[in-house]
């Protein structure tokens, strides 16, 4: 959680309200709205990348609908991150499935940064944002889907319990756990530490 501007925290009944010094209070839900599972695939020789990580994650936030979405990769303490990680993704990196009002597919656009993301301060570090993009059909509440994109970097377990899916929507954001695997960091002398500590530290810290 960034601490930038932040005078007091006071949690109540699952709210997190922060008090600002020069702005009126603002507030972020962070009970679990979010849950998924990411799957490594190898493709050899693909023109994207060696492997395919595709991610299966089903959200209910119960108010607006969602805006977009975050997956902290947990590689914050990986020394070549920001300059040598091997990110690509197709034009249409996700689908999503929306069925309260009229039944259609949400269409995603996926963006790597190593930094935070500025809209939400519950993500902080390397991140992959999947965003939807204009096609006549919008993101609810709820709903469910798979985003996928490709790197060389191999696989590791993702260490639970953790927070590493986060969901923007409207002025709220809410979180929740990730299980399966990620890319490991393949640069330094303690890649696997990295990996599996980095998303820790840079979730709680």
């Amino acid at each position: 959680m960034s601490k930038r501007n932040i005078v007091t925290v006071l949690m109540v009944s699952g709210l997190v309200l922060f008090s600002a010094g020069s702005a009126a209070a603002q507030y972020a839900v962070v009970v679990p709205c979010i849950s998924g599972t990411s799957v490594a695939t190898a493709t050899p020789g693909h023109p994207l990348g060696n492997w395919q990580y595709c991610v299966s994650i089903d959200w209910n936030t119960g108010a607006n609908a969602l805006s977009h979405w975050d997956l902290i990769l947990g590689l914050a303490d990986c020394p070549c991150i920001c300059t040598d990680f091997p990110f690509a993704a197709e034009d249409t990196a996700g689908t999503s499935s929306e069925s309260e009002k009229d039944a259609c597919t949400v269409y995603y656009r996926a963006f790597f940064d190593c930094e935070d993301d500025p809209s939400t301060e519950m993500v902080e570090g390397p991140h992959v944002k999947f965003e939807p993009w204009e096609s006549g059909c919008e993101p609810e509440q709820s709903g469910s889907g798979t985003f996928c994109f490709y790197t060389d970097w191999p696989p590791t377990a993702v260490p639970t319990p953790n927070q590493m899916l986060v969901v923007k929507y409207g002025p709220n954001v809410c979180t929740g756990m990730l299980t399966g695997e990620l890319p490991i960091c393949t640069c330094g002398p303690t890649a696997t530490e990295q990996n599996s500590w980095g998303g820790i530290k840079s979730i709680f810290r």
